[in-house]
């Protein structure tokens, strides 16, 4: 319920921010936006795997059991290897002279930060403090828009960017403080090699794995951005941003199982929630149907998205299952070298539906004007058939990870 319920205000903050800056901003100042949300997704990356490596090693342990300084040492290993790297980052950013990459350099370590808390919220089952943990920044994004929005009337996309990284560097702070208060970490444990070591070995591999599934479900955006104009970038990335609207629902069998699944490997129990999951997940793509009423009275210049909603909604029931039950299952069984096969396989599979779909285009010479639209549409095409792929690929796979076939027990019962 706690998760439900910090969805619930992330949901209603997510929209109102989702519809306020397509509506009064330029659209290059949102593609611009969206492009270092796009870049800011793969942070992750620059962890190494040490935050999935600590995710493991916390899975299903009750909070209070976690030894102190065993954590506070885990921590202050994580936070100096983060600086280290978003230094090098930096420097390398200031370089090339891209704005874009110096936000990202000095956003990536106060988003990993942040992620390590989530982690460890997540594992061992603590989950109103990671609704928290979901919802300071998104609510701190919203009042700081709001100013630039209508006090002082800015459409420098410069400013938009520099405020996700104010805000993921307060809420960081904040969960730094908070943490300090519950266990008392910067008293205890130190900066050791052998921390880092050790998480990176353990999660490096289910690292890749997380960066294949964000790969996977943004391929989509990249192609978008790099054979299309950045008004169909625009269009694509405000259609994928309104995919809030169905993980806000989704997200709480996904962060939530993992730890049930630490504790409860039973088959039954699996294949019900599966199935439970593959329901909801088809219920709550409904959802397109009042955006569509929105974009029609209310954000007009973005109607040609109301085609994409509907497919990428779609495309999220699939990926409900996919990472709500065989992902978080691979990481409870710790088969996280299984599970980066099938990520990058089903990577695989959606760089080739992509480059399908652009020499089709291609043989028909339907590059310009508005025939440009049938690429637009066919790359979002390649999206929904890379997860249903995804969902038919995984399901073949969790009948092998479980020493008793899941659908043999669902036809014992009939």
């Amino acid at each position: 319920m706690h998760i439900l319920a910090a969805n619930i205000l992330y949901l209603v903050v997510s929209v109102v921010n989702s519809f306020l800056l397509p509506k009064f901003l330029s659209i290059d100042t949102y593609a611009m936006i969206k492009t270092y949300t796009l870049y800011i997704g793969y942070a992750g990356f620059l962890s190494l795997g040490y935050a999935d490596g600590m995710y493991l090693k916390y899975g299903g342990v009750s909070f209070d059991q976690i030894d102190t300084t065993d954590l506070g040492s885990s921590y202050k290993s994580f936070a100096a290897f983060e600086c280290f790297v978003g230094l090098v980052c930096l420097i390398i950013s200031l370089y090339l002279h891209n704005y874009i990459l110096i936000v990202f350099s000095l956003g990536s370590v106060c988003i990993n930060l942040i992620g390590y808390y989530k982690n460890l919220y997540q594992a061992v089952g603590e989950f109103k403090l990671y609704g928290k943990a979901l919802n300071y920044q998104t609510m701190l994004m919203l009042a700081a828009n709001l100013l630039l929005l209508f006090l002082f009337k800015n459409d420098n996309y410069h400013a938009y960017i520099a405020i996700q990284v104010a805000s993921a560097f307060v809420v960081m702070v904040y969960l730094t403080v908070l943490m300090e208060k519950k266990k008392r970490l910067f008293r205890k444990g130190k900066v050791a090699a052998r921390q880092i070591k050790e998480n990176i070995s353990s999660g490096f591999v289910l690292m890749i794995g997380n960066f294949s599934s964000s790969l996977f479900t943004s391929l989509d955006r990249w192609f978008v951005k790099v054979l299309m104009t950045s008004t169909y970038f625009a269009w694509y990335s405000f259609a994928a941003s309104l995919e809030n609207i169905v993980t806000v629902f989704i997200t709480p069998i996904t962060i939530s199982l993992y730890n049930s699944f630490c504790k409860n490997k039973d088959h039954k129990y699996i294949y019900m929630i599966k199935q439970m999951t593959l329901l909801w997940g088809f219920f709550v793509i409904a959802a397109a149907f009042p955006v569509e009423f929105i974009l029609k009275y209310f954000l007009h210049k973005y109607y040609s998205a109301r085609k994409l909603v509907y497919i990428l909604f779609a495309a999220q029931a699939f990926y409900a299952v996919i990472k709500g039950i065989h992902v978080n299952l691979y990481k409870a069984e710790q088969k996280q070298k299984r599970y980066f096969v099938i990520m990058l396989a089903l990577t695989a599979v959606a760089f080739a539906s992509n480059v399908f779909f652009i020499i089709l285009q291609r043989r028909r010479n339907l590059w310009r004007g508005q025939h440009c639209s049938l690429l637009f549409f066919g790359l979002c095409f390649a999206s929904l058939k890379s997860r249903i792929y995804g969902f038919i690929l995984m399901s073949i796979f969790l009948l092998l990870l479980c020493s008793e076939p899941i659908f043999s027990v669902h036809l014992s019962e009939m």
